[in-house]
């Protein structure tokens, strides 16, 4: 009797031991997911806050292509009455807005790729970012050329 005692004195205590080292795992391993989500949220903010510089930055360059366009227009209106220029105007004026509307859509596409979840890799992350300044570089281009 005693050793049936004994023997499941030692069980129980080996099974406290082995529950002991497992509630130690579980521990680190909750610190390690723990530190994770902090780091993924600290990205999450970094990532939004440049998200909204972006989106202003684009509101700004469509301002100024509207602007822009508005004085093309007004250029090409006064360069003449309709009935000496007026066909080459109108040509002008459907290349123009074609190229506008491309790079309307060019840019609506670059603000949905901001938009990509926080938890894709940095790779996919720094692409868009080099896509979206490749995008504001553009821009700007098109900007010189029109003034």
């Amino acid at each position: 009797r005693e050793k049936l005692s004994v023997a499941r004195l030692q069980r129980e205590v080996a099974q406290s031991k082995s529950e002991g080292a497992m509630r130690e795992k579980l521990i680190h391993e909750l610190e390690e997911e723990r530190h994770l989500r902090l780091e993924s949220e600290k990205r999450l903010r970094e990532v939004t806050l440049e998200s909204e510089r972006s989106r202003a930055q684009m509101r700004g360059l469509q301002e100024q292509f509207s602007r822009m366009e508005e004085t093309v227009r007004n250029l090409l209106q006064s360069q003449g009455s309709p009935g000496q220029n007026g066909e080459g105007t109108d040509n002008i004026m459907k290349v123009y807005q074609e190229k506008l509307s491309g790079d309307s859509r060019k840019g609506k596409e670059g603000m949905e790729k901001i938009h990509t979840p926080a938890d894709e890799d940095s790779r996919s992350e720094s692409s868009s970012t080099e896509d979206e300044k490749e995008k504001t570089k553009l821009l700007l281009e098109r900007l010189k050329a029109l003034e």
